[in-house]
């Protein structure tokens, strides 16, 4: 634990910064007067509707930005995002079932920015295999069974169901932001990981991982790496940490239910981290609900913690 007078120190000043953080992302309201092309999932076979999409087998690849809504089952196949235009992909999931036995179901690989709708009403489902086959032995990526090189917002009424049987469950390389809709994640790894940062703004999570839940993990850039919620239901089993970022955690509201390392009567290694809320920095939370059972501390930062506008006297917390 740090020592209790630098912990204030760094509270107080990282408490400025957090007040500021914030996430360029791009909402549902472009796509909805724009053309759309339709792909319809039919077990082994794809059948489009429309321009921008390239058809190899049971693969869809989207080569132009535009609007592009999916639906029907796709039983061993990819939805590929790989286009070099300078606009917005939307890609509308309305009643969709992906799954894949040798790479991420669906994977934006080259994107200016990606967003995935939740269609109102509809429920979508994404699972890949346990193993993943790469044209290069090398490669370790996608790494999650709904994977983006790109900034990713994830946003509607409808529902989505992510099942990571590889790795991740849902992971962005640069940033993600889950606007709205209701997303349930089991992954054998993390849940849900933003390398840029992690922005919830609303809707319905609810997350099983065998590593840590909620992840953001820039490691370069000082000023990323970062979690900020800002309202929503958010209820995490994880076997690592909970919540976890790399360098600040802003939480403005919500409803968190969060269960870390199997919870506080569990013993762990002290090389594990099964941490309720984690931050190599600073953690600031102003509002939202908390009900926290952690194998480790509830609430940790390096730096320090702010709750409600007290800075409190120690790095960590016991919940």
């Amino acid at each position: 634990r740090a020592d209790a007078s630098s912990a204030v120190d760094s509270a107080a000043a990282d408490a400025v910064t957090l007040t500021q953080l914030s996430a360029p992302y791009e909402s549902a309201a472009a796509w909805q007067d724009a053309p759309v092309t339709f792909i319809r999932l039919e077990g082994n076979s794809i059948v489009v509707e429309g321009d921008g999409v390239a058809i190899d087998g049971s693969t869809a690849t989207i080569t132009a930005a535009g609007n592009y809504e999916l639906s029907g089952a796709l039983t061993d196949g990819q939805i590929i995002v790989d286009t070099k235009d300078k606009e917005t992909v939307y890609l509308i999931l309305n009643g969709v079932d992906l799954r894949s036995s040798v790479n991420a179901p669906l994977a934006v690989l080259d994107a200016k920015t990606a967003v995935i709708v939740l269609a109102e009403g509809a429920q979508n489902f994404i699972e890949d295999s346990a193993s993943y086959v790469f044209a290069n032995p090398e490669d370790d990526e996608p790494n999650a069974a709904l994977f983006a090189k790109s900034d990713l917002t994830i946003t509607g009424a409808g529902a989505l169901t992510v099942r990571g049987n590889y790795n991740d469950g849902i992971a962005s390389k640069d940033g993600l932001v889950i606007e709205s809709g209701s997303i349930t994640v089991s992954a054998v790894d993390d849940g849900i990981r933003g390398k840029d940062y992690l922005v919830v703004k609303n809707g319905s999570l609810t997350i099983d991982a065998g590593g840590d839940g909620l992840k953001a993990d820039n490691e370069d850039d000082a000023t990323l790496g970062y979690i900020l919620v800002e309202a929503g239901e958010i209820r995490v089993t994880a076997g690592g940490d909970a919540l976890t970022a790399q360098s600040n955690v802003l939480v403005r509201g919500g409803d968190f239910t969060l269960t870390a390392g199997g919870g506080g009567t569990t013993r762990i290694d002290d090389s594990h981290s099964a941490k309720g809320v984690k931050a190599a920095v600073g953690i600031q939370i102003d509002g939202g609900a908390f009900a926290i059972d952690a194998a480790d501390d509830g609430v940790h930062a390096n730096g320090g913690i702010v709750i409600n506008g007290a800075i409190r006297d120690a790095a960590a917390l016991r919940v």
